[in-house]
C-alpha cells in the first residue's frame, strides 16, 4: 500500500492547542482513509475517547499522541506544526513560544511542552519539557506505553519513575533511557515543582 502524504492543515492562530492537534489528527486519518473505529481499535482507545481528541475536548499525554502517530505513519510533531515549507531547516523555540500540549490541572497531573515544532522535515525524535507541580500524583493515571525509546533527564526536584516492575529514584542531573513499549510513568514526586526533559524516538 502506498501512503499518501497528508494535506497541509495549518493551525488557526488563537485556537487552543488541543483543537489544533485534533484537527490535524482527523485530517491525516481521513487522508489515509481510516475510519474512527479502525484508528481507535489500533491505538487501544474507545471511539468516544478518540472523538474527543479529534474535537479538541481533551489534552492527550505524549504516549497517546505517539501511538496515534505510529498508527497513521507520521511523526508526533506533525500534529502541532505549521507546515510552512519556506522555513529554514532549523528551529529556534523561545521560552515563551513553547507549545503546551497538556496544561496544568490535566487529569494526568503534569504538563508538558513541545520544544521542537514547525519544521518542514521529519524528525527522528521528539523533545518535550515535562513539569509536575502537584505534591502527589496518581501512578495509575501516569502509566504509559508507546512505540520507540524514551530518554529522561532530570532538571529540577526529585522523582520516582517506574519502568515495568522497577522504580528509579531520579535527582537533578540523573538520566534514564528505556524501552517505551514497557509500561512506565512518574510514580512519586518530592519537592515539586519537578521538571525533566523527555526525548521520545519516532519509530
Amino acid at each position: 500500500m502506498i501512503l499518501k502524504k497528508p494535506k497541509e492543515t495549518r493551525p488557526v492562530e488563537g485556537d487552543p492547542i488541543e483543537l489544533q492537534i485534533g484537527r490535524r489528527i482527523r485530517a491525516v486519518r481521513q487522508e489515509r482513509d481510516i475510519t474512527l473505529d479502525q484508528l481507535a481499535q489500533e491505538v487501544k482507545l474507545t471511539k468516544g475517547q478518540l472523538s474527543k481528541i479529534e474535537n479538541g475536548k481533551v489534552s492527550s499525554p505524549v504516549s497517546t499522541l505517539t501511538r496515534i502517530a505510529a498508527a497513521l505513519s507520521v511523526e508526533p510533531g506533525s500534529f502541532f506544526q505549521s507546515g510552512n515549507p519556506t522555513q529554514p531547516r532549523a528551529a529556534l523555540v523561545r521560552k515563551e513560544e513553547r507549545k503546551a500540549i497538556a496544561g496544568r490541572g490535566s487529569k494526568i497531573g503534569h504538563s508538558y511542552e513541545s520544544l521542537a515544532f514547525g519544521l518542514p522535515f521529519e524528525k527522528e525524535f521528539e523533545p518535550y519539557l515535562m513539569r509536575i507541580e502537584e505534591k502527589t500524583i496518581d501512578p495509575a493515571k501516569n502509566s504509559f506505553r508507546h512505540p520507540g525509546h524514551e530518554f529522561l533527564f532530570m532538571i529540577k526536584g526529585k522523582l520516582d519513575y517506574r519502568h515495568g516492575g522497577q522504580v528509579y529514584h531520579l535527582v537533578p542531573g540523573d538520566s534514564l533511557f528505556f524501552d517505551a513499549t514497557v509500561e512506565h510513568g512518574p510514580h512519586a514526586v518530592y519537592g515539586p515543582p519537578v521538571e525533566f526533559l523527555s526525548i521520545i524516538s519516532n519509530p
